[in-house]
């Protein structure tokens, strides 16, 4: 990752635009596919606001992410079926830890996937942690090439290069920023 995220936990969801985000995603996420009895790896989860929304539907969630301090705050929501493990999404992790031995039904991913520093190789990883007709659901800041985030061309593209098929791209929300401004949101739905 290309941020020390450890600086923003304390004070990550005293931004409305991060509830907001989780909020949408959430929705998003319902509207396309159950998470009721689901296995769900929340890839790059922070403080843990789209899995406290998943937990009372899902199975199990892996809740992972590479800030310590990011998954301090989500220990303290206390969610029963929810497993954190701070690291980073490599194949050696994957062969190492318990948690990654079994399948996911569902992958989601909520303003992680611009930040990662291959998502090449992250969206590869990620496909072979989803069982068959398993979905990888995404939301990332839509990108114009010059800042931070990802364009519709570059996620449809490494999501094919992983392996994924019946791919959608869409841009389903903005997200009205501090300064009043409204940034477009992107999700990506790649199935198995």
């Amino acid at each position: 990752m290309k941020h020390n995220w450890d600086d923003y936990a304390a004070q990550w969801e005293s931004d409305p635009a991060t509830a907001q985000f989780s909020d949408q995603a959430f929705a998003e996420l319902q509207a396309l596919q159950s998470v009721t009895g689901a296995n769900i790896l929340d890839f790059g989860c922070g403080t843990g606001l789209l899995s406290q929304r998943m937990a009372p539907l899902a199975k199990s969630i892996v809740a992972l992410d590479a800030s310590e301090a990011m998954i301090e705050e989500l220990d303290k929501k206390a969610l029963h079926n929810v497993e954190p493990v701070v690291d980073e999404l490599t194949r050696g992790l994957v062969a190492q830890h318990p948690a990654f031995r079994k399948q996911f039904d569902i992958v989601v991913a909520s303003s992680v996937c611009g930040f990662v520093a291959d998502f090449k190789e992250t969206a590869v990883i990620i496909h072979s942690l989803l069982d068959e007709l398993g979905v990888f659901v995404h939301w990332d800041w839509l990108s114009d090439d010059s800042d931070q985030g990802l364009t519709q061309q570059s996620a449809h593209s490494i999501l094919h290069g992983a392996g994924f098929t019946d791919i959608e791209i869409s841009i389903p929300f903005d997200i009205k920023m501090k300064d009043g401004s409204s940034k477009p949101v992107l999700m990506g739905v790649a199935y198995k």
